[in-house]
């Protein structure tokens, strides 16, 4: 009789360690595959963004030189873009638009107004951010640490822009910095994103 009470609570505590087991299974097997839902909607809410305006800062990094710069950058889809430089100084408020097909470079403090009709190098401006979602292919990689997404494209055609990283703060959904590197592994560009809404712009407000 002792016997038999000793197996059957062999028997019960078995049992219950099976139950935790597979709680704890099921629990970290959906919990992997709502990390993996959530990153990939986010994917795809970055790559249809349909407009954005950012205020940032770019650091360009040269074999002798660095040169900072802080710009303002709109952008509507399909490819309107306008980027005002606030600093330096020297070239304060120099504006380039682009409007789909040709490209105006302005500075009234410099009296300079040029345009270039049929422009076709717009999406070799890498840092634009919509240079990034052009450029997001099967050969790009997403991922993520404990604050951030991380998303990376790979363009093996251009030395200087071999790879991109795009970071996107895990909280604000927002992206928060963009690294370039080029084919030496070295970021030749780092541009960290000070301020940026999406989704609000229209066409009229970049072309005016």
């Amino acid at each position: 009789m002792k016997d038999k009470k000793n197996i059957i609570k062999v028997i019960s505590l078995l049992f219950l360690i099976l139950t935790i087991f597979f709680t704890i299974y099921y629990k970290t097997k959906n919990n992997g595959n709502n990390n993996n839902k959530s990153i990939n909607d986010l994917k795809e809410y970055i790559l249809n963004i349909s407009s954005y305006e950012a205020e940032l800062e770019v650091t360009v990094y040269s074999n002798k030189t660095t040169n900072k710069y802080k710009l303002k950058q709109l952008y509507c889809k399909p490819n309107f873009i306008k980027q005002v430089v606030k600093e330096p100084s020297n070239i304060e408020n120099l504006t380039i638009i682009y409007d789909g097909n040709s490209i105006k470079i302005e500075n009234t403090n410099l009296s300079l107004s040029k345009i270039y009709k049929d422009y076709k190098y717009i999406n070799e401006n890498t840092i634009c951010l919509n240079s990034f979602i052009d450029n997001y292919n099967y050969n790009s990689k997403n991922y993520e640490t404990e604050n951030e997404y991380i998303f990376e494209n790979y363009n093996d055609y251009n030395n200087y822009n071999v790879k991109q990283k795009l970071y996107i703060d895990k909280n604000k959904k927002v992206p928060i910095k963009m690294e370039i590197y080029d084919n030496n592994k070295n970021i030749k560009v780092y541009i960290k994103y000070n301020e940026i809404k999406l989704n609000k712009l229209t066409k009229k407000q970049i072309l005016e």
